[in-house]
């Protein structure tokens, strides 16, 4: 859907280290609640940035009473956008940075009419006092987002297009293009190939390799997941829910060697966080797993599996039945987990 599209520019705009080198600026030393009640609408905008907040609706709020955007409704039932010219006392580059901040951010709440007129506004030079070239990269990254967000799909590629044929190594542009065929309902075997390329080139996006994953879930593809999420792990080390993702995802794959990884990541994640129940509910399913697929071995493989595991199984599973009666001791749902807990002591 466009809103969907328009929404998840704004998300990704915020990750893109181009979109970083533009934006951000050093940000004050007082809180957002405490700006926001004396009304420091300048700010507030950098407060967000140098932050990397998403608060779309704060954003448009004060960036219009910062620029002078005024609304009101047209004649024809649609939405009229007037900027006054450019405030004493504000600096080109800092009314730029909040011009393109207002801009995602409307995108973000879907007010596309306001994204344009903050797109118009830069290159006209109203708002900044010296107009943005169409050919900036600066301007078509916004351009692109506004396509987007309008349902133009065919032209925002063909945005995202001349930025890759200009710096073919535009991470933005590439990211923009996933999230295109993405957005658009039986084109996900495309969405995961213009995501396969984007990794292949910039494999230490962290919030990418999330998105392999879920792609990945989506098609069933478990160990995929796992291989994705263990990218995951390398930039999240002490994550405890990126390691009971890791194990769970291991865990639903199948195979004695995928439950003994299942087990060491849901362990690990229960070490980093004691009170992470749904990875105390997933040891104990994976050290079930495990005795079961040693319960089909048969002869010598059986023996070394035994020797190696069974022994660490059953006492995880007795381990993370304690730590779950604990928890749920004096509640309603102690009898409900007790009956789970009796179950899998069936196994030991």
């Amino acid at each position: 859907k466009p809103q969907d599209a328009a929404t998840t520019a704004a998300s990704t705009t915020r990750n893109s280290n181009n979109e970083q080198t533009t934006m951000m600026t050093p940000g004050p030393e007082d809180d957002l609640p405490t700006l926001i009640a004396r009304q420091d609408h300048l700010n507030i905008l950098r407060y967000i940035r140098a932050h990397k907040l998403r608060e779309p609706r704060t954003v448009v709020t004060h960036g219009k009473l910062l620029l002078g955007v005024v609304t009101s409704d047209g004649d024809d039932g649609g939405q009229s956008v007037t900027m006054r010219p450019q405030r004493r006392g504000l600096g080109d580059a800092e009314r730029l940075a909040a011009l393109e901040q207002l801009c995602v951010a409307s995108l973000d709440v879907g007010d596309l009419p306001l994204a344009e007129s903050c797109l118009d506004a830069m290159q006209a030079g109203v708002a900044s006092g010296s107009p943005v070239s169409k050919e900036s990269a600066r301007y078509r990254k916004l351009l692109g987002m506004c396509l987007e967000a309008s349902g133009d799909y065919d032209g925002a590629s063909a945005v995202y297009d001349r930025l890759l044929a200009d710096n073919p190594s535009n991470g933005y542009a590439s990211k923009r293009k996933y999230c295109i065929l993405a957005a658009q309902p039986g084109k996900e075997t495309e969405a995961m190939q213009a995501l396969n390329d984007y990794l292949s080139k910039h494999p230490g996006d962290t919030a990418a390799w999330n998105q392999m994953v879920e792609a990945c879930l989506d098609a069933s593809d478990f160990r995929g997941a796992a291989y994705c999420l263990e990218e995951v792990v390398l930039g999240c080390p002490l994550d405890s829910n990126v390691h009971a993702r890791l194990g769970e995802a291991y865990c639903t794959a199948g195979g004695l060697a995928n439950a003994k990884l299942a087990r060491k990541h849901l362990a690990q994640a229960v070490q980093l966080d004691s009170n992470n129940l749904r990875a105390w509910y997933g040891l104990i399913a994976a050290a079930e797993g495990y005795l079961e697929e040693v319960e089909s071995l048969s002869g010598k493989g059986r023996k070394e599996a035994e020797e190696d595991g069974v022994e660490v199984a059953r006492e995880l599973i007795k381990f993370g039945g304690e730590k779950l009666i604990q928890v749920y001791k004096g509640t309603e749902m102690i009898n409900i987990v007790r009956r789970m807990l009796k179950e899998s002591s069936e196994l030991l």
